[in-house]
Parts: structure tokens; C-alpha cells; sequence
């Protein structure tokens, strides 16, 4: 048996730090696609600020995830390693080998359903260049292996959610500047859960 990377230019992680990064990837691709997917087919409606606003973060978004999809692989290839590992000593040592990785998108998921509540409003693509803009910028600077992420100005990205943030305060919609303050502050609560998660190397 074998599994889809479903991405045709997978690059390949050989450091811890470098798992990591991808794992980080990997929940952005996978949340960038629902997204997209739910966009595309009119259950939601993308509204952010300004139409330039818009435009701007849209075809951001739009792009980053085309690059993603040549070289990172999505949350199903995690899931179908996890299922099919018993299967045989092939799947088994595959899963081994990707178990870093998986260590690390776990982490990640379990810290999301932590930090956000059942039911609480969410802001997926400002939450998507959170992370980026964290992660990129302040604390791994993952660039060597996966250049494109320097193509993006995350900064001036999440400027505009700030100017939404404060137009949403001057018109007292205490909803859309809870969810705005919110995504930060779950996209600090992940990378720090990403940053302090270890995986212990068996040797034997």
C-alpha cells in the first residue's frame, strides 16, 4: 500500500527545527484549502476591510497556498501514515520515519482545540499569517528551505487587519474586534506550543 503525498515536490525536513517548520506548513495548507474550498463554493463570505483590502489578502493567500501544494504535504497524508501504519512493516517504518513530523502537527491540533472554544468565532486567514509572520520573522526564519515565504509581506498583511480592528472598535462591534484580538493571540498560543513540544530520538 501506499500513501499520496499529494504534493509533487515534497522538501524533505532532515533537522528537528526543520520538522517543525513543516508541521507548521502542513495546518496552514490544510486550513488554507478549507478555506478556499468554502469560499469557492459560497459558505462563506470574504469581507475584510476595504475591497483593495480584499484583493490584496486574497491573492496573497491564493498564492502562498499554490506553493504550498507543490511542496508541502496536507493533513491527509498525516492521517492515512497514523491508519495505515499497522498494516505492514513498510507502512510501519514510514511512519516511523515520519514521526517527528506528526509529533509536532499533533501538538498543533491539540493546542488549537484548546485555544479556540467550540462555537467561538474565527478568523482562519488572518490566523494563517499570524503564524507565518511569527514564525517567518520572530522566531525560526524557515526561508532557507522554503524561500517563497519571503515573497510575503506578512507585516503589512495583518496592518490591515489592524485598521479594521480599529474601525470595528469606532463602531462599537465589540464581536469583530474580539475575533481580530483573538487570532493573535491563538497564534502566539500555537507557536508556543510548537516551540516548547520535544520529540525524543530512539537509537535503538
Amino acid at each position: 500500500m501506499s500513501v499520496n503525498l499529494d504534493c509533487p515536490n515534497r522538501i524533505k525536513p532532515k533537522l528537528l527545527r526543520e520538522h517543525k517548520t513543516e508541521a507548521l506548513l502542513i495546518f496552514i495548507r490544510t486550513t488554507l484549502e478549507q478555506y478556499f474550498k468554502d469560499l469557492d463554493e459560497n459558505k462563506i463570505h470574504f469581507q475584510m476591510g476595504t475591497n483593495d483590502d480584499n484583493e490584496v489578502l486574497e491573492n496573497a493567500l491564493r498564492w502562498l497556498l499554490a506553493q504550498f501544494q507543490d511542496c508541502v504535504v496536507n493533513s491527509t497524508y498525516i492521517r492515512s501514515i497514523i491508519s495505515s501504519a499497522h498494516i505492514s512493516q513498510a507502512m510501519s517504518m514510514l511512519a516511523k520515519k515520519e514521526e517527528p513530523v506528526m509529533v509536532y502537527y499533533d501538538a498543533i491540533i491539540n493546542q488549537m482545540q484548546k485555544s479556540l472554544l467550540q462555537g467561538q468565532n474565527w478568523i482562519p486567514e488572518q490566523l494563517v499569517v499570524c503564524l507565518l509572520s511569527e514564525w517567518v520573522i520572530e522566531e525560526e526564519k524557515p526561508t532557507i528551505l522554503y524561500p517563497f515565504l519571503k515573497e510575503i509581506n506578512y507585516l503589512e498583511l495583518l496592518t490591515r487587519y489592524d485598521n479594521v480592528r480599529e474601525e470595528a472598535k469606532e463602531e462599537k462591534d465589540w464581536n469583530k474586534t474580539a475575533a481580530i484580538m483573538n487570532m493573535y493571540k491563538v497564534g502566539s498560543d500555537l507557536i508556543h506550543r510548537l516551540k516548547n513540544t520535544t520529540y525524543k530520538i530512539n537509537t535503538k
